[in-house]
Protein backbone atom coordinates (compact mmCIF):
# COMPACT_ATOMS: atom_id res chain seq x y z
CA UNK A 1 0.00 0.00 0.00
CA UNK A 2 1.85 3.12 -1.18
CA UNK A 3 -0.02 6.47 0.76
CA UNK A 4 0.53 9.87 -1.43
CA UNK A 5 -0.79 13.27 -1.65
CA UNK A 6 -1.00 14.86 -4.81
CA UNK A 7 2.72 16.44 -4.53
CA UNK A 8 4.13 13.20 -4.50
CA UNK A 9 1.95 11.19 -6.74
CA UNK A 10 4.46 10.50 -9.30
CA UNK A 11 7.13 9.34 -6.84
CA UNK A 12 4.25 7.46 -6.07
CA UNK A 13 3.61 5.77 -9.26
CA UNK A 14 7.44 5.50 -9.48
CA UNK A 15 7.57 3.04 -6.05
CA UNK A 16 4.37 0.87 -7.44
CA UNK A 17 6.45 0.43 -10.92
CA UNK A 18 9.01 -0.99 -9.06
CA UNK A 19 6.48 -2.86 -6.90
CA UNK A 20 5.09 -4.60 -10.03
CA UNK A 21 8.71 -5.57 -11.36
CA UNK A 22 9.06 -7.35 -8.08
CA UNK A 23 6.33 -9.44 -8.53
CA UNK A 24 4.22 -7.48 -5.64
CA UNK A 25 0.55 -6.49 -5.86
CA UNK A 26 0.73 -2.18 -4.96
CA UNK A 27 -2.12 -0.24 -4.77
CA UNK A 28 -2.03 3.80 -4.33
CA UNK A 29 -3.80 5.62 -1.51
CA UNK A 30 -4.51 8.88 -2.72
CA UNK A 31 -5.53 11.96 0.57
CA UNK A 32 -5.67 15.59 0.05
CA UNK A 33 -5.27 18.11 2.08
CA UNK A 34 -8.41 19.15 1.82
CA UNK A 35 -9.84 15.51 3.01
CA UNK A 36 -7.59 15.81 6.02
CA UNK A 37 -8.63 19.13 7.56
CA UNK A 38 -11.98 18.02 5.91
CA UNK A 39 -12.21 15.82 8.92
CA UNK A 40 -12.26 18.51 11.83
CA UNK A 41 -14.54 20.43 9.91
CA UNK A 42 -17.02 17.86 9.24
CA UNK A 43 -16.51 14.91 12.34
CA UNK A 44 -17.98 14.96 15.80
CA UNK A 45 -15.46 14.49 18.24
CA UNK A 46 -16.96 10.49 18.43
CA UNK A 47 -16.25 10.21 14.92
CA UNK A 48 -13.04 11.36 14.98
CA UNK A 49 -12.11 9.00 18.34
CA UNK A 50 -13.64 5.73 15.97
CA UNK A 51 -11.31 3.80 14.41
CA UNK A 52 -11.70 4.03 10.39
CA UNK A 53 -12.77 0.67 9.26
CA UNK A 54 -10.65 1.12 5.96
CA UNK A 55 -7.37 1.54 7.87
CA UNK A 56 -8.45 -1.32 9.80
CA UNK A 57 -9.45 -3.20 6.98
CA UNK A 58 -5.96 -2.61 4.96
CA UNK A 59 -4.15 -3.82 7.79
CA UNK A 60 -5.96 -6.67 7.36
CA UNK A 61 -4.43 -7.82 4.24
CA UNK A 62 -1.09 -4.96 3.50
CA UNK A 63 1.70 -6.98 4.07
CA UNK A 64 4.14 -3.78 2.96
CA UNK A 65 3.18 0.18 3.57
CA UNK A 66 5.07 2.77 1.88
CA UNK A 67 4.38 6.46 3.14
CA UNK A 68 5.16 9.35 1.34
CA UNK A 69 4.12 12.01 3.26
CA UNK A 70 1.57 14.77 4.26
CA UNK A 71 -0.27 17.21 3.82
CA UNK A 72 1.74 19.50 1.93
CA UNK A 73 0.81 22.44 4.62
CA UNK A 74 0.59 22.65 7.97
CA UNK A 75 -0.47 25.91 8.36
CA UNK A 76 -4.31 25.11 9.19
CA UNK A 77 -3.05 22.87 11.80
CA UNK A 78 -3.01 26.50 13.90
CA UNK A 79 -6.70 26.86 13.46
CA UNK A 80 -7.44 23.44 14.72
CA UNK A 81 -8.32 22.92 18.29
CA UNK A 82 -5.80 20.85 20.17
CA UNK A 83 -9.06 18.40 21.58
CA UNK A 84 -9.94 17.52 17.96
CA UNK A 85 -6.11 16.58 17.10
CA UNK A 86 -6.96 14.53 20.27
CA UNK A 87 -9.99 12.92 19.25
CA UNK A 88 -7.95 11.94 15.37
CA UNK A 89 -5.10 10.38 17.85
CA UNK A 90 -7.51 8.26 19.88
CA UNK A 91 -9.16 7.35 16.62
CA UNK A 92 -5.77 6.26 15.68
CA UNK A 93 -5.03 4.08 18.23
CA UNK A 94 -6.91 0.97 17.33
CA UNK A 95 -5.33 1.05 14.03
CA UNK A 96 -2.15 1.04 15.48
CA UNK A 97 -2.02 -1.73 17.89
CA UNK A 98 -3.25 -3.90 14.91
CA UNK A 99 -0.28 -2.87 12.94
CA UNK A 100 2.22 -3.99 16.00
CA UNK A 101 0.05 -7.09 16.07
CA UNK A 102 0.20 -7.85 12.05
CA UNK A 103 3.88 -6.44 11.80
CA UNK A 104 3.77 -5.07 8.31
CA UNK A 105 6.38 -3.41 6.62
CA UNK A 106 6.57 0.05 6.93
CA UNK A 107 8.72 2.39 5.38
CA UNK A 108 8.31 6.26 5.98
CA UNK A 109 9.74 8.45 2.73
CA UNK A 110 10.44 12.38 4.19
CA UNK A 111 10.87 13.64 0.64
CA UNK A 112 6.96 14.07 0.70
CA UNK A 113 7.11 16.11 3.97
CA UNK A 114 9.53 18.68 2.55
CA UNK A 115 6.86 21.29 1.03
CA UNK A 116 7.61 24.90 0.82
CA UNK A 117 4.53 25.31 2.44
CA UNK A 118 5.92 23.46 5.32
CA UNK A 119 8.83 25.78 4.86
CA UNK A 120 7.41 28.62 5.48
CA UNK A 121 5.21 27.56 8.15
CA UNK A 122 7.96 26.44 10.69
CA UNK A 123 10.58 28.78 9.10
CA UNK A 124 12.93 26.72 7.21
CA UNK A 125 15.02 27.39 4.94
CA UNK A 126 13.45 25.49 1.93
CA UNK A 127 16.86 24.94 -0.44
CA UNK A 128 18.61 23.67 2.00
CA UNK A 129 16.15 21.26 3.82
CA UNK A 130 15.11 20.10 0.05
CA UNK A 131 19.17 19.45 -0.50
CA UNK A 132 19.98 17.90 2.84
CA UNK A 133 17.34 15.51 2.31
CA UNK A 134 18.42 14.72 -0.33
CA UNK A 135 21.69 14.47 0.22
CA UNK A 136 20.68 12.38 3.88
CA UNK A 137 18.84 9.95 1.28
CA UNK A 138 22.32 9.15 -0.60
CA UNK A 139 23.92 8.34 2.02
CA UNK A 140 26.60 5.57 2.03
CA UNK A 141 24.10 2.52 3.03
CA UNK A 142 27.04 0.55 3.45
CA UNK A 143 28.89 2.75 6.07
CA UNK A 144 25.72 3.47 7.85
CA UNK A 145 25.09 -0.27 8.22
CA UNK A 146 28.16 -0.80 9.84
CA UNK A 147 27.24 2.25 12.28
CA UNK A 148 24.46 0.66 13.00
CA UNK A 149 25.56 -2.67 13.93
CA UNK A 150 28.45 -1.47 15.94
CA UNK A 151 25.86 0.86 18.30
CA UNK A 152 23.16 -1.98 18.51
CA UNK A 153 26.52 -4.15 19.86
CA UNK A 154 26.91 -1.61 22.70
CA UNK A 155 23.29 -0.78 23.25
CA UNK A 156 22.75 -4.71 23.94
CA UNK A 157 24.99 -4.63 27.01
CA UNK A 158 23.52 -4.04 30.43
CA UNK A 159 25.18 -0.89 30.49
CA UNK A 160 24.65 1.95 33.13
CA UNK A 161 24.48 5.47 30.77
CA UNK A 162 24.70 8.88 31.30
CA UNK A 163 23.45 11.58 29.06
CA UNK A 164 24.62 15.00 29.20
CA UNK A 165 25.11 18.19 27.47
CA UNK A 166 25.25 22.75 28.39
CA UNK A 167 21.38 22.85 27.94
CA UNK A 168 20.98 21.46 31.31
CA UNK A 169 20.59 17.87 30.22
CA UNK A 170 22.01 15.17 32.95
CA UNK A 171 19.73 12.34 32.76
CA UNK A 172 21.05 8.63 34.21
CA UNK A 173 19.50 5.06 32.99
CA UNK A 174 20.26 1.64 32.46
CA UNK A 175 19.99 -0.40 29.93
CA UNK A 176 18.17 -3.86 29.80
CA UNK A 177 21.13 -6.06 28.13
CA UNK A 178 20.17 -8.74 25.25
CA UNK A 179 16.73 -9.24 26.43
CA UNK A 180 15.84 -6.08 24.53
CA UNK A 181 16.46 -6.16 20.55
CA UNK A 182 18.09 -2.78 19.46
CA UNK A 183 15.84 -1.73 16.61
CA UNK A 184 18.32 -0.09 14.17
CA UNK A 185 17.37 2.12 10.88
CA UNK A 186 19.59 1.90 8.80
CA UNK A 187 16.84 2.39 5.57
CA UNK A 188 16.60 -0.94 4.80
CA UNK A 189 14.43 -4.15 6.08
CA UNK A 190 16.05 -6.64 6.33
CA UNK A 191 15.02 -10.78 7.68
CA UNK A 192 17.45 -10.08 10.78
CA UNK A 193 14.96 -6.43 11.34
CA UNK A 194 12.01 -8.93 10.97
CA UNK A 195 13.54 -11.36 13.47
CA UNK A 196 13.85 -8.63 16.30
CA UNK A 197 10.29 -7.21 15.68
CA UNK A 198 11.58 -4.29 13.52
CA UNK A 199 9.67 -3.80 10.79
CA UNK A 200 10.16 -0.17 10.16
CA UNK A 201 12.65 1.86 8.28
CA UNK A 202 12.50 5.93 7.53
CA UNK A 203 14.07 7.53 4.21
CA UNK A 204 16.34 9.68 5.08
CA UNK A 205 17.45 7.00 7.66
CA UNK A 206 20.28 6.60 10.37
CA UNK A 207 19.61 5.87 14.29
CA UNK A 208 19.69 3.50 16.88
CA UNK A 209 16.86 2.74 19.11
CA UNK A 210 16.16 0.96 22.27
CA UNK A 211 13.94 0.01 25.16
CA UNK A 212 16.14 0.76 28.61
CA UNK A 213 14.91 -0.34 31.96
CA UNK A 214 11.99 1.88 32.05
CA UNK A 215 11.95 3.09 36.03
CA UNK A 216 15.97 3.51 35.57
CA UNK A 217 15.89 7.03 34.47
CA UNK A 218 16.96 9.84 37.08
CA UNK A 219 17.45 13.47 36.46
CA UNK A 220 16.87 15.52 33.33
CA UNK A 221 16.47 15.80 29.50
CA UNK A 222 16.33 19.55 27.82
CA UNK A 223 15.87 19.26 24.12
CA UNK A 224 17.69 22.11 22.48
CA UNK A 225 16.11 21.62 18.90
CA UNK A 226 12.32 23.10 18.24
CA UNK A 227 9.82 20.49 17.79
CA UNK A 228 7.77 20.84 14.90
CA UNK A 229 3.92 20.19 15.54
CA UNK A 230 0.64 21.26 14.50
CA UNK A 231 2.01 24.59 12.73
CA UNK A 232 3.62 25.23 15.40
CA UNK A 233 7.41 25.18 16.80
CA UNK A 234 7.66 23.60 20.48
CA UNK A 235 10.94 25.55 22.05
CA UNK A 236 12.98 23.70 25.18
CA UNK A 237 11.08 20.70 25.75
CA UNK A 238 12.25 19.51 29.26
CA UNK A 239 11.32 16.52 31.41
CA UNK A 240 12.49 15.39 34.95
CA UNK A 241 12.68 11.99 35.27
CA UNK A 242 12.37 10.38 39.01
CA UNK A 243 12.56 6.36 39.15
CA UNK A 244 11.70 6.08 35.54
CA UNK A 245 8.77 8.43 36.07
CA UNK A 246 8.42 11.90 34.43
CA UNK A 247 8.02 14.29 37.52
CA UNK A 248 8.43 17.38 35.52
CA UNK A 249 7.23 18.30 31.86
CA UNK A 250 7.50 22.01 30.71
CA UNK A 251 8.85 23.75 27.83
CA UNK A 252 9.76 27.25 26.86
CA UNK A 253 6.92 27.55 24.44
CA UNK A 254 4.09 25.87 23.26
CA UNK A 255 4.35 22.92 25.71
CA UNK A 256 0.59 22.40 24.98
CA UNK A 257 1.94 20.72 21.95
CA UNK A 258 3.62 17.93 23.40
CA UNK A 259 0.32 17.09 25.44
CA UNK A 260 -1.92 16.96 22.84
CA UNK A 261 -4.15 13.22 24.28
CA UNK A 262 -1.88 13.14 27.21
CA UNK A 263 -4.74 14.02 29.95
CA UNK A 264 -7.14 11.41 28.59
CA UNK A 265 -4.19 8.92 27.44
CA UNK A 266 -4.37 5.62 29.43
CA UNK A 267 -1.46 3.50 30.57
CA UNK A 268 2.15 4.01 31.43
CA UNK A 269 1.96 7.74 29.45
CA UNK A 270 4.65 9.40 31.81
CA UNK A 271 7.03 6.41 32.01
CA UNK A 272 10.62 6.72 30.08
CA UNK A 273 10.65 4.61 27.20
CA UNK A 274 13.22 4.92 24.86
CA UNK A 275 16.68 6.32 23.80
CA UNK A 276 18.01 6.94 19.92
CA UNK A 277 21.31 7.50 18.62
CA UNK A 278 21.29 9.54 15.50
CA UNK A 279 23.94 8.47 12.54
CA UNK A 280 23.06 10.06 9.48
CA UNK A 281 26.72 12.04 8.86
CA UNK A 282 24.64 14.04 6.03
CA UNK A 283 21.62 15.14 8.26
CA UNK A 284 21.31 18.46 9.10
CA UNK A 285 19.61 19.57 12.79
CA UNK A 286 16.56 22.39 12.57
CA UNK A 287 14.21 20.46 10.52
CA UNK A 288 12.14 17.65 10.89
CA UNK A 289 14.30 14.28 11.26
CA UNK A 290 16.79 15.46 14.24
CA UNK A 291 17.02 11.93 15.47
CA UNK A 292 19.02 10.72 12.51
CA UNK A 293 21.67 13.66 13.25
CA UNK A 294 24.75 11.46 13.67
CA UNK A 295 25.91 12.35 17.48
CA UNK A 296 21.92 13.52 18.14
CA UNK A 297 20.59 11.64 21.25
CA UNK A 298 16.65 10.95 21.66
CA UNK A 299 14.47 10.29 24.53
CA UNK A 300 10.81 9.04 24.54
CA UNK A 301 7.89 8.89 26.84
CA UNK A 302 4.84 6.73 27.16
CA UNK A 303 4.09 3.77 24.94
CA UNK A 304 7.14 1.81 23.88
CA UNK A 305 5.93 -1.89 22.29
CA UNK A 306 7.31 -0.59 19.59
CA UNK A 307 10.91 -1.67 20.76
CA UNK A 308 10.13 -4.27 22.48
CA UNK A 309 9.50 -2.40 25.71
CA UNK A 310 6.57 -3.23 28.70
CA UNK A 311 5.15 0.76 28.51
CA UNK A 312 1.53 -0.01 26.73
CA UNK A 313 -0.05 3.62 26.55
CA UNK A 314 -2.40 5.45 24.25
CA UNK A 315 -0.06 8.43 23.89
CA UNK A 316 4.01 8.72 23.00
CA UNK A 317 6.41 11.84 22.95
CA UNK A 318 9.68 12.49 21.90
CA UNK A 319 12.62 14.81 21.74
CA UNK A 320 16.42 15.81 20.98
CA UNK A 321 19.51 16.78 22.36
CA UNK A 322 21.93 17.59 19.38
Amino acid sequence: MISTYPHTIELAEQVALECQKLGADPAILLETDDVFYGQFKNYSDENLRTASAHCLGLVEYARSYVWLGGPKDPGPMRRVPKERFAAMYAGERAHEDKALEKKPKSVGVALGMVTRERAKTYGFNYAKWKAMTEAAIAVDYGRLEGKGQTFAGLLSAPYEVRVAADNGTDLRFRLAGPDRKVHVNDGVISDEDIAAGNPDAQLPAGAVWIAPVEDSAEGTFVCDLPIPQMGKLIQGLAWRFQHGRVTEFTARKNVDLAQVGRDEATGEKDMFASFGIGLNPKAQPGFLNNYIVAGAVSVGVGDNRGYGGRNRSSWGFAGTVS
